[in-house]
Order: structure tokens, then sequence, then C-alpha cells
């Protein structure tokens, strides 16, 4: 298991990239992003030497607010034309794994009409992917792309995509966590792996582990349980990094110990709460 941290896209990245590497991350989680992530304003090759520099490995991440579903055909080429700057920009610094997330629901359109949208832009993101030795993975979104049934119909229609899961986003809008019941559907998929804490309900608060209702030692005898042993970022945001710091060492703690321990409590494919 790789342990990652994300730059903070207010702040320049090659600042951030070095900040992640003191703090003892394995890898940095790229996104680029408005202010000051964007392809526009860096210079790749200085991303890659710093990378190199430091020893980190890195995987990519898109903004997650990209309309590419949207029904208005100039947002969405634009929205496409973004990625493919970014795109570029992975391929430039040498990152083989990006992420993209699910469109929104636009409450005019029925759901077939958004699946269709979804793999009709996601068939030409994976195109220009491809061509640029890219592996493209789509992440887990709430509300509405966050069950099987809702990403089934993308993996099914494109099957070069890769799953990216964020247990963070399992725990919302859902009785339950799901990561299991998502690892149960997609473990061959599963690529990358996000982690936060949350209360539930609809907010994504991004909170240190510990912090919310998630039950951690359960997620990871989940992702042990389906062999699941590659990268994982912390999406923990706070203005106090020790608290991103706090989560590295608590989750490293909690993966050695499932890794020791075989005793299963708890309902098969999940259950959150403590």
């Amino acid at each position: 298991m790789l342990i990652g941290a994300m730059n903070h896209p207010m702040a320049d990245p090659a600042m951030e990239i070095e900040q992640i590497a003191k703090d003892g991350f394995d890898f940095v989680d790229l996104s680029l992003e408005p202010e000051l992530a964007v392809p526009s304003l860096l210079d790749p090759a200085q991303i890659r030497r710093r990378l190199d520099d430091t020893g980190l490995k890195a995987v990519g991440h898109t903004a997650y607010f990209l309309p590419i579903t949207s029904p208005i055909p100039a947002l969405r080429r634009s929205a496409l034309d973004f990625l493919r700057e970014c795109l570029e920009f992975f391929a430039a610094v040498g990152i083989k794994l990006v992420n993209i997330h699910p469109g929104g629901k636009t409450s005019l359109y029925n759901r077939e009409w958004l699946v269709q949208q979804h793999i009709d832009v996601l068939g030409q993101v994976l195109e220009t992917a491809g061509a640029l030795g890219i592996t493209m993975m789509l992440e887990n979104m709430p509300p509405h792309y966050n069950q099987p049934n809702d990403l089934r119909p993308l993996f099914n229609a494109l099957p070069q995509l890769g799953f990216h899961l964020d247990v963070g986003h399992a725990n919302l809008d859902v009785p339950l966590n799901i990561t299991g019941k998502l690892l149960a559907e997609f473990r061959h998929q599963v690529m990358h792996v996000h982690l936060s804490d949350n209360l539930g309900g609809r907010e994504d608060l991004h909170l240190p582990l510990g912090a919310g209702k998630i039950n951690w030692p359960w997620v990871a005898r989940t992702l042990r349980r389906f062999g699941y042993d590659g990268t994982i970022t912390l999406e923990v945001f706070s203005q106090d990094r020790n608290y991103l710091l706090f989560s590295k060492t608590k989750w490293a703690q909690i993966w050695e110990e499932a890794g020791q321990s075989r005793r299963e409590d708890g309902p098969r494919w999940g259950d959150g709460r403590k």
C-alpha cells in the first residue's frame, strides 16, 4: 500500500510536492484545478523534475465540477478541451493514471439521456487518454453516481475505464457505508482509493480519519478482503496540516492491524457505523 496526499489548488504545485514529500507520503495526487494548479500556468518539465528530485510517485486528479454532460454543447466542448489540456500535461509529467468525475444531474432530462451523454463524453476522453498512454478511472459521486446500479452501465459500455473508489463518498446519501458493495461489484476495475471521514448525510466534509462516523478498521479489512493493496490518497482538507499527518499515522496503523487480524465483525457488505 502507498499513502498519498493531494496538492492544494490555490498553492504552487511545485511547493506542494516538496511539502508532501517532506511529510513522508509515498505519492502526490496531483490535482489540476484553478486558481494556481492549471496547465496554462505550469511548466511540466519543472513539475517532473520536482517529482524526480523528491522521489514521489504521482496519480492525476481532474476537477470534479467540469460540466462534461451539460445539455449545452458549448459547455461540453469547453470541459473536454480543458480535460485534454490536463491529460497532455499529465502525460508530459509522466503520470499514467488519472481520474474523472461523473457529470451532474439535469432535472429536465431522463436517466437514459444522461447515461448516453456520459458514454459519449467518456469515450472521447478515453480515446485522448489512450493516445497519451494514460489510463482513466471514474470516481463514485453521490447522489446520482454512487451506487453500483448507477455506475454499472458506464463500466459495461466502457470496459477500458477503471474505477476510483472514494470511501467518503460511499458513506453519503446511504443508510450504511457501501464500500463493500462497490468493491463486490467493481473489484476487478478498482485502481485507486480516496479516504476521508464525514458524518453521513449529504455533506462531503473531508474530515480527518476518526473525526466522523466511518468505521475505519472495517474499511481496512474490507479493502484487504477484496485484495486491494494499491495507492490510497488521504483527501483530508484542513488549514492545520497536523490533521492530515495524524490521519496518515492512524491509517498506517489501522492497515497493519487489519493485516494481522482475521476477525470479521459486521455485515459482509458493509456497515459504516462505529
